[in-house]
């Protein structure tokens, strides 16, 4: 069977004999309009005021937004988030805006214009979140574990600060979407780095598609702590049509929002598979993100299998933390704990990356990497293994793994949950 990938010219062909089965998101159709979907939200906030009531006698807002890594339709959002704080009073010139970049590259004019919207652009302030410039940030206090929290100087400084993102399942902390706006969108790489840091001794499995874990409990406290007062976060499907959308308490509503989302994400497998193919879209940006769908990929490759991952990467192996990846390359998890601890890899959220690819392309499988933006050297050098084309990738696995290799191809890997207990 021929397959298809969402990018010009890409495609493999299956034997019947292999294909174990193309494994897809559920699919939904919303009932009502996306403005429909919002205003809902907006009209019954939950475990919160309404945002006009919560915005009166405030002097200023800011508005933040997930970045360009993720396809979340700030600008649909916004012009309801903006009548409440109108209705409170609150002036055009007071409001502004802030791309929660984590540890990302900064957003171009361009891209944030596409963000919030033409007309925003225009009117507001709208700024990137300066995640490595120690005079942009400010010392918040320590957690109850005695984690410093440093947030971006324009989130302290705001009377009320808003949140809009996107709830979907992520490996690092369950789902994402709520406090993860702030913590780790617009905090300090210290804050950031000992937040993910406490992902590497729990076990995958009970991270993604669990809303209460550890990881999300230590962000829900360091963005109460940092201040975000409001959110709101949308549902959507692999076409960024909003389907759902909820408001309020960045626990309480994101709670809810995280039950909700898995009906959209949810996706039964029977058993693992020999080769797994998946694509990065639409997290096409760079590795960083594509690794998504390693993740996925990893729950249902069978150990000494075989994973394709094909994605055009754009921006290379990461924007930010590339000469990392190229210096130390992906090795056992083991290995990459100590070069952190030992200071030889300074940042810790890049230690978890390592740490997130290394259980599957490392421990678990063989990661064939199709891609333009990547070259075959550096692809090698970090210890994948390089195809130009899926399916000279798939023509490698087969040889290796042999003629009744079974073959998974999952659509959409990147915006996954598969379901616990559903693979043997």
């Amino acid at each position: 069977m021929r397959i298809d990938f969402p990018y010009p010219d890409s495609y493999m062909d299956i034997p019947d004999s292999n294909l174990m089965g193309i494994y897809e998101l559920p699919r939904s159709v919303a009932e009502v309009s996306e403005e429909s979907v919002i205003r809902n939200a907006m009209a019954n906030p939950i475990g919160a005021p309404s945002l006009r009531d919560l915005a009166r006698r405030r002097k200023s807002a800011l508005i933040v937004c997930d970045d360009v890594a993720r396809p979340t339709p700030a600008y649909k959002v916004i012009p309801f988030v903006l009548e409440e704080l109108r209705e409170a009073d609150i002036a055009d010139g007071d409001i502004e805006f802030m791309m929660a970049l984590g540890t990302h590259r900064p957003m171009t004019d361009d891209e944030m214009r596409a963000k919030v919207g033409d007309e925003v652009f225009g009117h507001h302030r709208v700024h990137n979140h300066a995640w490595d410039n120690p005079d942009a940030l400010e010392y918040m206090g320590d957690t109850d574990q005695g984690v410093e929290v440093w947030i971006n100087k324009k989130v302290a400084a705001a009377d009320l600060v808003i949140g809009i993102g996107r709830i979907m399942p992520i490996e690092v902390c369950g789902f994402t979407g709520g406090g993860k706006i702030l913590i780790p969108g617009c905090c300090g790489e210290v804050t950031n780095g000992e937040m993910h840091w406490t992902r590497i001794s729990v076990d995958s499995r009970d991270i993604i598609g669990n809303r209460d874990n550890p990881i999300r409990a230590s962000i829900d406290e360091l963005a109460r702590k940092a201040g975000l007062d409001f959110i709101v976060n949308v549902i959507m499907d692999s076409s960024k049509n909003i389907l759902d959308c909820v408001a309020g308490d960045l626990l309480e509503a994101h709670r809810e929002g995280c039950r909700r989302a898995r009906a959209y994400h949810e996706v039964r497998i029977p058993h693992k598979a020999d080769v797994v193919v998946v694509d990065g879209y639409p997290f096409d940006i760079e590795f960083w993100q594509v690794n998504k769908a390693v993740d996925t990929a990893g729950m249902v490759v069978r150990n000494g299998g075989a994973v394709i991952c094909v994605s055009p990467c754009h921006e290379g192996l990461s924007m930010t933390h590339a000469d990392v990846l190229l210096e130390f390359g992906y090795r056992a998890k083991e290995e990459i704990a100590r070069l952190v601890e030992s200071g030889r890899i300074h940042h810790k959220v890049v230690g978890v990356h390592m740490m997130q690819v290394a259980e599957v392309a490392v421990e678990k499988a063989e990661l064939h990497m199709v891609t333009c933006g990547v070259s075959k050297e550096h692809i090698e050098k970090v210890g994948l293994t390089y195809a130009a084309t899926p399916q000279e990738a798939l023509d490698k696995a087969l040889d290796k793994l042999g003629s009744d290799a079974q073959v998974a191809v999952l659509r959409g890997a990147t915006e996954m949950l598969l379901v616990a207990g559903s693979m043997e």
